[in-house]
């Protein structure tokens, strides 16, 4: 027997059940010792909703050159449908293939990514969008272009609403280049953009899976906005030598 007194003062007196007789009110409902069972259903669990069980589906595909022959560069990146770039990835594999594994169902995009040495040649999509779902995976065959580019290419996403360097910057933050790289903005999102201020003055007109390309020839730090979206699309270039 436990005795206690609550706020007021007022005494009351707990039994303690053995393990037996606990187990016993927890499987049968019973009453026990002046107790209703359904004092009880928290410690048996039973008040304890399920977390509920999250969809998942497979994405997963193949990289080859334009002739069909499977390429073993680059990495595939997912998006979220605005473009948004969370660092979720996977390597192309030895063999040209890739897999993200098990995704929540839903919308996104899934774009190649070969640094300098290979590309998804115009007018191929890039990204691609994508649905999962739990029955069907998500199957994407990329075909690239392999090359050895001379230039240096920085790339920028222009998404809704945020520009983002690739392949791990922040969205809206300040990107750092060597002078004499192009920078390349590359609208990602589903709506129109610009890239507006700095020495290039404006791109015009950014359409879906467009680009936009400057090369940085003048040393400084440049602000940029998109006209269609600012104030919530404003990013930093700074050129160093």
């Amino acid at each position: 027997m436990t005795r206690w007194e609550d706020g007021r003062g007022e005494a009351g007196v707990t039994t303690r059940l053995t393990r037996r007789e606990f187990l016993s009110v927890c499987g049968s409902g019973m009453a026990i010792a002046g107790f209703s069972a359904g004092g009880f259903v928290a410690a048996c669990g039973g008040d304890h909703p399920s977390a509920p069980i999250a969809l998942t589906g497979a994405v997963r595909g193949t990289v080859t050159d334009l002739s069909g022959k499977p390429q073993a560069i680059g990495r595939i990146y997912l998006l979220l449908p605005s473009g948004l770039n969370q660092n979720i990835y996977a390597d192309v594999s030895p063999s040209g293939t890739y897999d993200l594994g098990n995704v929540p169902v839903g919308n996104y995009q899934l774009r190649f990514w070969g640094d300098t040495q290979a590309s998804v040649p115009e007018p191929l999509l890039n990204p691609v969008p994508i649905t999962v779902s739990v029955d069907v995976p998500a199957v994407v065959q990329f075909k690239i272009e392999v090359g050895s580019p001379n230039e240096t290419v920085q790339e920028i996403y222009a998404g809704d609403y945020f520009f983002q360097e690739q392949p791990f910057g922040d969205p809206n933050a300040l990107v750092t280049v060597k002078a004499g790289v192009i920078v390349c903005w590359y609208n990602v999102g589903l709506h129109d953009h610009t890239v507006t201020g700095g020495p290039w003055g404006d791109s015009g007109t950014i359409g879906k899976a467009e680009e936009f390309m400057w090369t940085a020839n003048q040393v400084g730090t440049f602000g940029y906005r998109c006209n269609f979206h600012n104030p919530l699309m404003q990013a930093i270039v700074k050129v160093i030598p």
